[in-house]
């Protein structure tokens, strides 16, 4: 018989044998554990090393010990069951998956600049659940979540929500971003001091983004005076792309703005020493488990940020 007839032969219950005396290095308690008896046991075992042509267990007093056939077979037998597990999981998910609906709450910059894409390529794979999207403001995310009112919320990580469950699902950067005609465009990147006698475009005092330009500009103790303080992105970037000053955001926000627009009169520059980030988390309640519908969007919301779509 060749060896692809015979491996043909072997059935999951062999698999599941042979797996069961090779962790437990015993007949008798392997038996227990697959609630078999150990002649039971041995006959599948023995019938398994019949079908492969190799002797798989050296056999003593006192144990079973895997010979270097049963070693080598080993790998492959525990990559099996791995793979059927997670094949069973994602099926039974799929499954959960089909109808239902999902409360998703997000801030309108997250919401208008990565949540679009995620929704779509998710309704393809789940078309029967129902996709609920609140933009709201970033301070009444966690109270959303907590209420009930949203299954998950999208947001920067904060401590004002330490009573939920944080899973991180994106680190976004921030980015300098100038008019392409501008002395600074054309490099890699960029430190920070070179912006600081620059015609400066921030977030209004209070937001997020504010916090964190302030923090990594305190390391010169210059007091920034910019040139337009503005409470929308969007506002930000309009004003850039006129020529009136630079500014720094979020790299998925620009990205977003740029491939709306027809024409790109924007560049966007690393900035460096020190590079700044922050980590976007989805909320969720502490204490309950992430429902198959919920857990099944975070995996897409990070497919789609690994893969640089924003």
């Amino acid at each position: 018989m060749s060896s692809k007839i015979a491996a043909s032969n072997l059935s999951l219950r062999q698999l599941r044998a042979f797996l069961a005396v090779a962790q437990e290095s015993s007949m008798t308690r392997a038996a227990e554990k697959l609630h078999l008896t150990p002649s039971a046991l041995s006959m599948l075992v023995r019938g398994m090393e019949d079908d492969l042509g190799a002797r798989l267990f050296d056999r003593t007093t006192r144990r079973l010990v895997l010979t270097e056939a049963g070693l080598a077979f080993l790998p492959t037998v525990e990559q099996v069951f791995a793979q059927l597990e997670a094949g069973i999981s994602a099926l039974q998910n799929s499954q959960h998956v089909k109808a239902g609906r999902l409360r998703v709450a997000a801030s309108p910059l997250l919401a208008s600049a990565l949540f679009p894409k995620v929704i779509a390529s998710f309704r393809l794979h789940h078309p029967q659940v129902k996709v609920t999207l609140l933009d709201a403001s970033v301070e009444s995310l966690p109270e959303l979540v907590r209420r009930g009112e949203a299954d998950m919320a999208v947001c920067t990580a904060s401590s004002d929500a330490a009573d939920l469950l944080a899973t991180p699902v994106y680190t976004d950067k921030l980015m300098l971003v100038c008019p392409r005609a501008h002395r600074l465009a054309q490099r890699r990147e960029v430190e920070w001091q070179d912006l600081l006698d620059e015609p400066l475009i921030l977030m209004r005092h209070g937001s997020g983004l504010r916090v964190l330009v302030d923090k990594a500009f305190a390391k010169w103790n210059k007091h920034i005076q910019p040139a337009y303080e503005v409470s929308q992105v969007a506002t930000a970037l309009g004003l850039v792309s006129e020529g009136e000053g630079i500014s720094v955001l979020p790299s998925y926000a620009i990205s977003r703005a740029q491939t709306l627009s027809s024409t790109t009169v924007v560049a966007t520059v690393d900035l460096v020493s020190p590079s700044v980030s922050r980590e976007i988390v989805a909320l969720t309640k502490e204490g309950a488990e992430m429902t198959p519908t919920v857990l099944m969007f975070v995996d897409q919301f990070k497919k789609h940020a690994g893969a640089g779509l924003f």
